[in-house]
């Protein structure tokens, strides 16, 4: 079974639609959180510091999808489960499942890249091979 994290949070009234429930680029915003508390929680160091000392900048997206099922809406507790469903030798693709308690709300899948400042070309991103040391820490 794949190690996973769990991130927690409560909905505010500004996560909600005029419907006051939540809009659904919110549930983006909130895998891209639970992305970074996953490689937190396996002990990868923060994006500031792989930026200093191996010029990693982070793991920006390449591709984002979303299945919504359940609505929520502003003072409901929330989960957001995320794991590593494939590693590839640039790329993973995560997976998260975002539940109110037992009812799940929102199944995302995210494909991301470790990316590097384009040495060619300073305005670009680069993919880089994922370092086995991380890859490591987070299976």
């Amino acid at each position: 079974m794949a190690r996973s994290n769990i991130f927690r949070m409560r909905i505010a009234f500004s996560d909600c639609d005029p419907a006051q429930i939540v809009f659904f680029a919110n549930y983006f915003k909130w895998f891209d959180t639970s992305s970074r508390e996953f490689f937190t929680a396996c002990g990868v160091p923060s994006w500031r510091d792989t930026l200093a000392t191996r010029g990693i900048i982070g793991t920006p997206l390449v591709d984002a999808q979303a299945k919504f099922m359940s609505s929520a809406t502003y003072g409901e507790d929330i989960e957001i489960e995320s794991s590593v469903e494939t590693w590839n030798n640039k790329s993973f693709v995560m997976r998260h499942v975002a539940r109110r308690g037992d009812t799940v709300l929102c199944e995302g899948r995210e494909v991301r890249v470790f990316a590097i400042q384009d040495p060619e070309n300073p305005l670009r991103i680069k993919a880089v091979p994922i370092p086995e040391d991380i890859r490591a820490a987070c299976e």
